[in-house]
């Protein structure tokens, strides 16, 4: 009541001293001076005169009758001073001030004039008024909190703590109280940590005795008592200021999760979890670079699942961020101000970093990481973000963290990805920088360090599969690429391409050739991918299936659900998708051997129809298991179909099926019309062998090995000079030289029996492949729709593989199989899947096609090639059902080819006339891959040619410019292999312009022999005169280039050009109008007069039809009238000069007309 009394006599005095200020006019300003309505509260403080300072006794005193219960400590908390409105108001805008103050710490006032150095040297440091927590020593209620704690009354201190944080009070950050606490919480923990001190403490010897107390202790680890929880709870993060109890705690806690995960206690395992993160991890922020606490604190922290260590760093990050929904945001500004030095401080050594001088600021960055590893790994990801360059001495510097720092930094990384940024860059159609940049960080980071988290950000990737987002799987590719040193290459050469069909050794040497990572790193690297994938992180689920399936989900599904618009992304998105699926499995195909792959993929039923996949897809995924197939019986009279198929076909890695299990599996995939088409034995093989399988390399071994020894010999050569560690280098480059070839030589003779023993295989199957199919008419059709295009697009290497293996099914006699007419279905369809494809499709499509042709290119090339390979087999029947028909001749072949460059000639004219990007890109991409085939013939070069320019100089887009300018460039390179129309089907009837050109020519060497070798005239230019030169004529007139005559040149050769396309094609190609049926009787030899010769739409149409891809103008126009009417009236009009022959009664060509 005295105390009330005072009180109202205090304002009433306070009242009356503010009125004499008023009058006086020195009144202070108030809050009502900035519009603000202040509390009552607010201004009795402000009003009244200041309160004396309690004596510390008093404090006691009054802690002692509440603990003894003669004073209720709610009657006692009504009447101390300030008011809890007071005290709130006060404690938010210290906090606020501190903040700021924290903000200003390493910040550098560029507007500052010279005369205000002595005004800022003298302001305190902001850093000093961040860290210092208010002390007043009015404040009663905090006063009254100290008592509690020194008289010893923990209850009476908790309950005044728990009153004080309910307002939002951070009571445990003044140091009296602090000191306190831990004194409490020391003698709380005693024995506890005797018998948790390590070997030869003096608390373990105290506890243990001596002999126990020299040995490590328990490993059954011992609960802390709940009193220590509790305790612990009150003091927060501030046992920061006793690091001896912070190692303590620690490694009380360390046997108490211990001891609650062999008894299974949840319970008791959730305290010690809470204790970390709310006290003895975030205290690290507080500790300044003290190592020792950090690995004190990581053997708590390892022996958490991943899952629950990450959340432990969000709570931790939440003390440091200014959330408005953390009660953390105006409590701790301590935080704030560590975060704000350690930023700096990273930043000052990010400035100054390079791969010169990583060993210092690598140290310095280590120290600065060890107390706020939080702050300095999220500021170090927002430079990757921008400085891609940086990644590679950030990478090495990272080599003196502690491993609670690679932990944190994957916990960083992963917080980066799932932000929930655009991965996409403005125009909606690439990924953006920073994502690029992280993946690459993360390669980096796998492959150098093995204390990354790799199983968290593997299930970090499985989750957003899940949520259909596939442009973090760069991520995935970037890890398998920097850790297994196998990198995926799309844009391979020729040679590249060869070599995927050889073994381990030579692909690796072909794809990886400047790759530097020893074979051991690379396979420590791949050991600890495949530990990550089969580890997991929730209780150890393996993650590798899952991933694998998800992968070839998303894949598919990528078509369907992306949300845009842009085909150009959809094209990338499933092209990334593809590239990474295709990666991940030969990942899995190295990581483990065959056994353990049996026995970890799904069953091929189990893909296709539990989940969902294509039957390629999963063919490719259950290939290595296929490669173990066991030869099936042959059927015989002894032996019945039924007993052949219920032998043993697959017995590995716990897998065991039989060859009835199998078909019936197979069979399942398809509709059932499909296998009256072709048959399940078939289909099998197609997709169960691979290129290795049908093809040696000995090109690419034998240039593999002549390399090797070239650099053998270059080496033998440096014997002796250079220092002693250069001599030990090259011996041991030498080593691994010898090493190389020893395996490369063995690899080849392997590869070269497999292959043997696969085609003595095929040979006794293919009599089963098709013979017993009630429809053989579309057979040929069936195998393109379900085999090969679906397959020749799935990678270089597939594409290499359909065309081979159609050759080995050709060169083998197989039963009903149409050779011809499947290349003449290919070569019609295969122009029109074009626009169907991605952009790595078409390259790959383009390859198919340049194997195909190659093939075709090699039996026209030689006729004597042609009758051993081709005469002698059943594929080139004239009636492919009938086995004794007439075999395609040699003259019908070639014409054959000729008429299908023509049918590719003008799909793809088609393609480049047109204004759709995904066409003309896809077509260039094609046309790249078959320039050396495609074109052959000098015309339809010059037509493609003449498109193409018109690409490059009219087309606004920049990407398909660089690709019609490189194929150009190709063109101009191949263009002297050009061969003319009747070059390249000798039996088309001669050209008049070819004839009078080659007269022309003969005369003049003619005259040149006969003038004594004086020159031959070029052109029109000689003058007839003597052995006189015209090119040599001193008085002939200056010619000098202009616009105009450049422009009269290339339109006469233009249109010469186009005579000779157009023109030639209307007379010199009737020898190749035959129907597409080529079981139809004879060809068409040299088309006879009138409208009697047969001519096939497709033919007609790049020779000059309504469909002519090259525009009808001036000259062609009359040409192609005059050719018509001579025609019409054959016999009754005269034909005109050089074409007598070719337009003569019947029959004037070279022929079987």
């Amino acid at each position: 009541l005295r105390r009330g009394e005072e009180e109202e006599g205090e304002e009433e005095e306070g009242k009356a001293a503010a009125g004499d200020a008023k009058d006086g006019g020195n009144r202070r300003k108030t809050a009502d001076d900035k519009g603000d309505k202040p509390s009552r509260a607010k201004r009795q403080e402000e009003e009244a005169e200041p309160i004396p300072e309690t004596p510390a006794s008093l404090y006691a005193l009054a802690a002692k009758l509440v603990g003894a219960g003669v004073v209720e400590l709610d009657a006692l908390y009504a009447h101390l001073s300030p008011s809890d409105d007071v005290a709130v108001e006060r404690h938010v805008a210290g906090v606020e001030t501190r903040l700021n103050a924290a903000k200003r710490i390493g910040a550098v006032n560029l507007l500052a004039k010279a005369d205000d150095s002595k005004a800022e040297s003298s302001a305190p440091d902001p850093y000093t008024v961040a860290i210092t927590p208010p002390n007043d020593p009015r404040d009663q209620k905090l006063g009254l909190l100290r008592g509690f704690l020194a008289v010893g009354d923990v209850d009476g201190a908790t309950a005044m703590i728990g009153r004080l944080k309910n307002l939002g009070l951070d009571p445990a950050e003044d140091p009296e109280v602090q000191r306190a606490l831990c004194e409490t919480l020391k003698a709380t923990i005693a024995e506890c940590y005797g018998l948790a001190a390590p070997a030869g403490a003096k608390a373990a010897v105290e506890a243990r005795g001596d002999t126990a107390g020299m040995e490590a202790p328990d490993a059954k680890g011992a609960l802390m008592p709940d009193e220590a929880f509790e305790r612990l709870r009150l003091l927060g993060p501030y046992v920061a200021s006793d690091v001896v109890l912070h190692t303590r705690l620690v490694r009380c806690v360390r046997h108490h999760m211990i001891a609650a995960s062999l008894a299974g206690d949840k319970e008791a395992a959730a305290k010690g979890e809470e204790a970390m993160g709310s006290s003895l991890v975030p205290t690290l922020g507080l500790l300044h670079a003290n190592p020792g606490a950090v690995f004190e604190t990581w053997s708590v922290l390892e022996l958490l699942p991943v899952t629950t260590r990450f959340r432990l760093y969000s709570e931790w990050k939440s003390s440091f961020e200014r959330d408005p929904g953390s009660a953390l945001e105006t409590r701790r500004p301590q935080f704030a101000a560590a975060k704000r030095v350690a930023e700096q401080e990273t930043m000052k050594v990010m400035r100054r970093l390079s791969k010169e001088n990583v060993k210092e600021f690598g140290r310095k960055l280590a120290k600065s990481a060890h107390g706020n590893p939080l702050a300095v790994m999220s500021s170090i990801a927002v430079q990757i973000e921008a400085y891609t360059n940086m990644i590679a001495p950030v990478c090495d510097a990272f080599k003196y963290l502690t491993p609670l720092g690679y932990d944190v930094l994957t916990f960083v990384i992963i917080e980066k990805l799932a932000e929930g940024r655009e991965k996409l860059k403005d125009d909606g159609q690439n990924v953006s920088l920073w994502l690029s940049a992280l993946a690459t960080f993360c390669g980096h980071l796998a492959k150098k360090y093995s204390a990354i988290e790799l199983s968290a950000l593997l299930q970090y990737l499985v989750n957003t599969l899940k949520d259909n987002q596939s442009l973090d799987l760069l991520v995935l590719k970037e890890l398998i690429t920097r850790m297994t040193g196998k990198e995926s290459i799309e844009d391979m050469s020729d040679a590249q391409v060869e070599a995927m069909a050889g073994g381990e050794t030579l692909r690796s040497e072909a794809i990886n050739f400047n790759n530097d990572m020893t074979p051991k790193a690379r396979a420590k690297g791949v050991a600890r991918l495949k530990e990550a994938l089969q580890k997991g992180t929730l209780g150890g689920d393996p993650l590798t299936v899952p991933l694998l399936v998800l992968i070839a989900q998303t894949r598919h599904a990528i078509i369907f659900k992306t949300d845009s618009k842009h085909l150009k992304l959809v094209s990338q998105l499933y092209d990334g998708c593809q590239e990474t699926f295709f990666h991940y499995c030969d990942f899995l195909e190295q990581a483990f051997d065959d056994q353990e792959y049996a026995a970890t993929v799904p069953s091929l039923k189990a893909l296709v129809h539990d989940y969902g996949l294509e039957p390629g897809v999963a063919f490719h995924i259950y290939r290595p298991v296929l490669r173990h197939l066991k030869p099936r019986p042959t059927p015989s009279k002894d032996k019945s179909v039924d007993e052949c198929n219920e032998s043993v076909a697959l017995d590995i890695g716990g897998v065991k099926m039989t060859w009835k299990e199998l078909l019936e599996t197979v069979r399942g995939m398809l509709p059932e019309e499909t296998w009256a088409d072709i048959s399940p034995e078939l289909y099998l093989a197609f997709w169960s062998l691979t290129l290795y399988d049908l093809y040696v390399p000995r090109a690419r071994y034998e240039a593999e090995v002549d390399k090797c020894r070239a650099a053998l010999d270059v080496l033998d050569n440096q014997r002796d000079s250079g220092t002693r560690d250069e001599q030990a280098k090259r011996k041991k480059e030498k080593d691994r030289l010898k090493d190389l070839i020893d395996k490369l030589q063995k690899e080849l003779d392997a590869q070269e029996r497999a292959v043997a023993a696969r085609t003595k295989r095929l040979m006794i199957e293919k009599d089963q492949y098709l013979v017993d199919l009630p429809n053989h008419g579309n057979t040929v059709g069936r195998l393109v729709e379900q085999c090969v295009f679906p397959r020749c697009v799935f990678s270089h290497a597939d594409a290499m593989y359909c065309a081979r293996f159609v050759e080995r099914l050709h060169l083998l006699d197989t039963p009903y199989f149409a050779t011809v007419q499947h290349y003449n279905l290919t070569l019609t369809v295969v122009a029109q899947l074009v626009f169907s494809c991605t952009e790595y499709e078409a390259g790959r499509l383009g390859k198919f096609l340049n194997e195909t042709l190659t093939q075709l290119s090699v039996w026209k090339g030689d006729e004597a090639t042609y009758e051993k390979e081709c005469t002698a087999v059943s594929g080139f029947n004239m009636k492919f059902a009938d086995p004794s028909s007439k075999k395609v001749s040699y003259e019908e072949f070639v014409k054959l080819v000729y008429k299908w460059h023509l049918r590719i000639a003008k799909s793809f004219l088609s393609c480049l006339e047109g204004d759709n990007y995904l066409e003309i890109r896809n077509s260039l991409m094609v046309l790249t891959k078959v320039v050396k085939v495609f074109p052959a013939i000098s015309r339809i070069g010059a037509h493609i040619l003449r498109k193409v320019e018109k690409i490059k100089e009219n087309d606004e887009r920049g990407d398909l410019k660089t690709m019609a300018a490189r194929y150009l460039a190709m063109l101009q390179r191949e263009k002297p292999r050009w061969k003319a129309d009747n070059h390249f089907n000798p039996y088309l009837p001669p050209d008049p312009k070819e004839k009078e050109k080659e007269e022309r020519e003969r005369k003049a060497k003619e005259e040149a022999a006969s003038k004594g070798g004086g020159g031959s005239k070029r052109g029109r230019g000689g003058d007839g005169k003597g052995g006189k030169d015209a090119s040599l004529n001193a008085d002939a007139q200056e010619f000098t280039p202009g616009k105009d005559n450049a422009k009269k040149e290339e339109k006469k050769k233009d249109e010469r050009s186009d005579r000779n396309v157009r023109g030639g094609s209307s007379k010199t190609s009737d020898a190749s109008n035959k129907k597409d049926d080529v079981g139809s009787k004879g060809s068409g030899g040299g088309g006879g007069g009138g409208r009697g010769g047969d001519r096939d739409r497709n033919t007609r149409d790049v020779r000059g039809g309504s469909k002519d891809p090259v525009d009808n103008k001036g000259a062609d126009n009359k040409r192609r009238r005059d050719d018509e009417r001579g025609e019409d009236n054959g016999d009754n009009k005269r034909p005109r000069k050089s074409e007598d022959v070719s337009r003569g009664g019947g029959g004037g060509g070279r022929g079987r007309g």
